[in-house]
């Protein structure tokens, strides 16, 4: 159930819509987690029907939802491809379990890069959640049979579209939004156990809501940005 008042102190919401915090997670740490891992959980495993052995492209490996989609890629067993927009953001992507790192300021065209490092094969399935140019070039990041799952697009939510590739490589094109609450008590129960590790940018005041969007905003970011109430 959605309902407004996030940026606020005391929230009313409805006793189903709760769960019970783990005795050893923080609420920092579980404001990190539900969204970014029961999202990547719902997109990866949920809609894109990931399976262990396969390779996947995450796309923005630095946000919130890209640095928990690493993570459960890697949990599930699949070879991760990961693109982010500065060096550093790589490294940490790298070090979450990322196998192969793809700058797409350096390569705007990525799906080159994903060729390359596929032996021309293309991957199994893209967590798309960029739009734009990037979904694009995710399609053409594909292998034969291959899947692209959208769960985004702020970077262009009207882009051209080819459809021919998709009869003649039989390619898969898959909405998906949030996780339902089944997936998030999943998800949140590995958090719990440590094999899952949400990433905290910054935990700011509420008094410094609009400075904490600035932060965002700046593209500056690896991970959740967390307002303390």
């Amino acid at each position: 159930m959605a309902l407004p008042g996030g940026y606020a102190q005391y929230v009313q919401v409805p006793v189903v819509s709760l769960r019970a915090l783990h005795p050893q997670m923080g609420f920092e740490q579980a404001a990190a987690s539900q969204i970014a891992f029961g999202t990547a959980w719902h997109v990866l495993m949920n809609r894109g029907g990931l399976q262990a052995g396969q390779t996947v492209l995450i796309q923005a490996a630095g946000s919130g939802i890209g640095s928990a989609a690493v993570q459960v890629a890697k949990f599930a067993g699949a070879t991760v491809l990961a693109t982010a927009g500065s060096e550093s953001k790589l490294a940490r992507a790298q070090a979450l379990g990322a196998d192969h790192l793809i700058n797409y300021n350096q390569h705007p065209r990525f799906s080159e890069q994903v060729l390359a490092l596929t032996h021309g094969k293309g991957v199994d399935l893209v967590m798309e959640h960029i739009g734009g140019d990037v979904f694009t070039q995710s399609l053409a990041s594909l292998k034969t049979d291959g899947k692209i799952v959208t769960v985004g697009a702020h970077a262009g939510e009207v882009v051209p579209l080819d459809i021919i590739p998709f009869f003649r490589r039989q390619l898969q094109l898959i909405g998906s939004r949030n996780a339902n609450f089944a997936e998030i008590n999943a998800v949140m129960d590995l958090v719990a156990q440590g094999r899952f590790q949400p990433v905290i940018h910054a935990a700011m005041p509420l008094s410094q809501a609009a400075q904490a969007h600035r932060t965002v905003g700046s593209r500056d970011v690896f991970g959740k940005v967390v307002l303390l109430p």
